[in-house]
């Protein structure tokens, strides 16, 4: 059996990856493989194992962004709905975008003693 190239390698990778992100399971993908690719089940796991690594590496956390990305999508549905004239949708952006902020302030009150609980049976937990 001919060894595919580099470039094939990198394209099927790909297409796993589309798979995984769209909710295929493991046994749809090694069967997807085999189909088109006449490739067994080991690679075809090796092949997931690399699409995984491509989609985790693909998204990176940055706060400052996201953070400001979401308030300019909350800002601009809330621009949509006055236009619309859907003020009880409007009403609900603001509150989404109040919270985002952390302008609401949760207070709360308790009384009376304050217990730790633990799944932990007691005989282990000491």
């Amino acid at each position: 059996m001919q060894k595919s190239d580099k470039n094939i390698v990198e394209q099927r990778i790909k297409e796993v990856a589309i798979m995984l992100i769209n909710g295929n399971s493991r046994e749809i993908i090694v069967l997807y493989c085999s189909e088109n690719w006449n490739i067994g089940e080991r690679q075809a796991d090796k092949y997931i194992a690399r699409a995984k690594t491509l989609v985790e590496k693909s998204v990176t956390r940055n706060i400052n962004y996201d953070y400001a990305k979401a308030t300019r999508r909350y800002e601009e549905l809330y621009r949509s709905a006055i236009e619309n004239k859907d003020y009880r949708l409007a009403s609900s952006i603001n509150k989404e975008i109040a919270n985002l902020q952390g302008l609401y302030k949760i207070q709360i009150e308790h009384s009376g003693n304050i217990q730790f609980i633990s799944g932990i049976p007691d005989k282990w937990a000491q």
